[in-house]
């Protein structure tokens, strides 16, 4: 290929040209026919029996050897059933959008809905997930440049091997983020990264503090501008990317209440959607000034604890357009209830219980004044009978509510 082909393929792996953007062009070789319409509808049912296999079977922390063995046996013939046969269902189940589904666009949800639902166990196994399947996606983010504008061969080949590791990572038979996180995050990886990201709290700290002078704020506006287009792209995906991991892991290897787990693996659902967003963007919009600056203030805005971006995002958006308000409503419910359980005196726990559920148990509209009178009537023979025997630890009702 000339030196000019490959600068104008590379210059449309970027922005796009006349000849096309270079990400989408695997759909090139596919046609509208029966063969397609069948392969649509294998992926569909594939689809449905992973969804079925993560939701209704227990993990097995990929302990279960003989289930690797049949899953990478299962993965290979799939491979070389489908080259032999069928170039098409070949192209669509081995493709970005593919990957992009088991890798990404399935594990979010589920992601999502482990955030949604009480305990913090299904927040560490997803956690777990995101940082064997983003340590990969990271380290190997070169291979996909080079394999959109180099050699079409070898992009066939790493998307089947994206693929079949992304899918190892989260069926429950294999449970390949499990299994990474027992045998290389927790004894390789974690002791290393644990100093580093001390440091890297006070570096970010520091990092904050310069950004507030309006000084260095344009400076750094402008010396990312002049920036070529890939080192942008390269930083963005540093900053969003390099650190949560490493706190990520730090998280799943602490061992406590867990709301760590919960608060990384709610960025990863909000950045993974903003990592897709800028990717399957970039090729049409890329060009335009300060598109890669905007995807960086929003990595930011989802990052730092003093922003609380992915929280407000995650319950504000990602929530309500997931369907699942109500599910994360009864999730906070059930914290308050567990925080009860903690600062409440035994003695009062019983009548406030009865206070809470007869104010719930009210089908009709909403009447503050008559939940308080109902509070009133029965926490104040409890407070009495307190204050009576001197016993009275922890102060009134008040301050229960």
């Amino acid at each position: 290929m000339s030196e000019t082909k490959d600068s104008t393929t590379e210059a449309a792996v970027v922005v796009g040209t006349e000849e096309g953007p270079a990400r989408g062009s695997w759909d090139d070789d596919l046609t509208l026919g029966p063969e397609l319409i069948l392969s649509f509808v294998g992926m569909a049912i594939m689809a449905g029996l992973i969804v079925l296999a993560t939701r209704k079977y227990e993990r097995t922390r990929g302990r279960v050897v003989k289930f690797q063995y049949y899953y990478f046996g299962a993965a290979a013939a799939t491979i070389l059933v489908v080259h032999l046969t069928s170039s098409t269902m070949e192209l669509l189940l081995f493709s970005p959008p593919s990957v992009a589904l088991v890798g990404c666009v399935y594990p979010i949800y589920e992601s999502i809905r482990a955030v949604c639902t009480p305990g913090t166990a299904d927040d560490t196994s997803w956690l777990q997930y995101w940082v064997a399947q983003g340590v990969v996606a990271f380290s190997t983010e070169f291979i996909d440049d080079y394999t959109v504008v180099k050699n079409v061969a070898v992009r066939r080949i790493w998307y089947e091997v994206e693929f079949i590791y992304f899918l190892w990572l989260l069926l429950p038979f294999t449970d390949g983020a499990a299994l990474t996180f027992d045998y290389i995050t927790e004894p390789l990886l974690a002791p290393r990264i644990k100093p580093l990201v001390a440091k890297m709290d006070n570096l970010i700290q520091a990092i904050i503090s310069m950004f507030t002078n309006i000084t260095h704020l344009w400076v750094i506006w402008i010396a990312f501008v002049l920036l070529p287009s890939f080192l942008k792209r390269f930083i963005v995906i540093v900053v969003g990317t390099v650190y949560p991991l490493m706190s990520s892991v730090v998280a799943i290897t602490t061992k406590d209440t867990g709301d760590d787990d919960t608060y990384w693996l709610t960025y990863w659902s909000c950045y993974g959607i903003l990592f897709m967003l800028m990717d399957w963007s970039e090729a049409w919009i890329g060009w335009l000034p300060g598109f890669y600056l905007f995807i960086l203030l929003c990595t930011v805005y989802l990052m730092l604890p003093m922003f609380q971006g992915a929280e407000k995002i995650f319950r504000h958006v990602l929530v309500p357009l997931a369907g699942l308000k109500e599910m994360l409503l009864l999730n906070d419910a059930i914290k308050v209830k567990k925080e009860m359980m903690r600062s409440v005196p035994p003695e009062r726990l019983k009548a406030l219980r009865a206070a809470i559920s007869k104010s719930f148990a009210d089908d009709g509209e909403d009447d503050e004044d008559a939940d308080v009178a109902a509070m009133h009537a029965l926490l104040d023979p409890i407070n009495n009978n307190i204050s009576a025997s001197g016993s009275g630890s922890g102060g009134t009702y008040q301050s229960i509510l």
